[in-house]
């Protein structure tokens, strides 16, 4: 019992980060109608600019820098996003496919500038003991920014006319046109929270489970998971949705072969879908 409450306290802390990741794929369905498939991408190269800036200067600016990082490289693909909607419009698989290119960019531009070796971060050498069961001070970090991401995004989303204005542009684009609501500058922004969130998902995926050059389409499918489990029109959804994966990916590690193991979290999603469950969307006006 004890070995099965540690496998789902390790869970809690890596589903943590997977949630986090769900929040910028959600975010962009609602606000762009597509997904950004180099998500992944920006957490490893943030991950790996906090990694060897913090290094060298101070860890608190590397992981500052490294969000940043994630913050300019996903305005790179919301630039992008914006020059293929004069041209593609009502499209949204043409972005998908640039994301998906420019995810394989970042991920030889992390392969020249950091090299292949793993990127890991241990700060904590130490355990705490809760009832028998070891787990790392880590996860209490994880946890704790996790919920006050979900508080941000949650007020963000539903207490503020940006929030507001998303959700009109997401429901009749072309009503929120004529409101004068400025629906391009919105989808930027968009980019640019979905690369912050995705920043922070990336360090935090450094100092938990660590990651290398090669990471990013992983922890992408991982988000992508996540965020469809309960449901892609609800970002604060995707949060427990990556508890979930995470609790059932380090189970499956712990009681199943290497094979089988990397097998059930793809189960799991394809059982919750077919249920019905990851498909479900509330009425129309609220999908976000």
């Amino acid at each position: 019992m004890y070995e099965l409450l540690e496998f789902s306290s390790r869970g809690v802390l890596l589903g943590v980060t997977y949630g986090l990741l769900a929040f910028p794929i959600s975010l962009l369905f609602i606000a762009t109608d597509t997904v950004d498939l180099a998500v992944g991408a920006y957490a490893v190269l943030a991950g790996a600019v906090a990694m060897f800036v913090g290094g060298s200067v101070n860890p608190a600016v590397g992981i500052l820098t490294g969000i940043l990082v994630g913050v300019l490289a996903s305005a790179a693909i919301g630039s992008i996003s914006l020059m293929l909607g004069r041209r593609q419009k009502g499209d949204p698989l043409v972005l998908v496919l640039a994301s998906f290119g420019f995810a394989i960019f970042l991920e030889s531009v992390v392969l020249t500038l950091f090299g292949k070796d793993p990127f890991i971060r241990q700060p904590f050498t130490y355990f705490w003991n809760i009832g028998g069961i070891r787990i790392s001070p880590q996860a209490g970090v994880n946890v704790v920014v996790g919920l006050l991401l979900i508080a941000a995004v949650y007020v963000l989303l539903y207490r503020t006319s940006w929030g507001r204005d998303v959700r009109a542009s997401a429901n009749n684009e072309r009503a929120a046109l004529l409101a004068g609501i400025p629906v391009r500058a919105l989808r930027f922004s968009a980019f640019m929270l979905a690369g912050l969130l995705a920043g922070i998902a990336g360090v935090l995926v450094l100092y938990t489970s660590g990651m290398d050059f090669a990471s990013g389409m992983h922890l992408t499918l991982a988000g992508f998971g996540a965020a469809i489990v309960f449901g892609l029109h609800g970002p604060l959804r995707g949060f427990f949705g990556g508890l979930a994966i995470g609790v059932v990916e380090t189970i499956s590690a712990g009681y199943a072969n290497g094979g089988l193991a990397s097998l059930v979290p793809l189960l799991f999603i394809f059982l919750v879908l077919t249920l019905g469950r990851g498909g479900r969307q509330g009425p129309a006006g609220v999908r976000a």
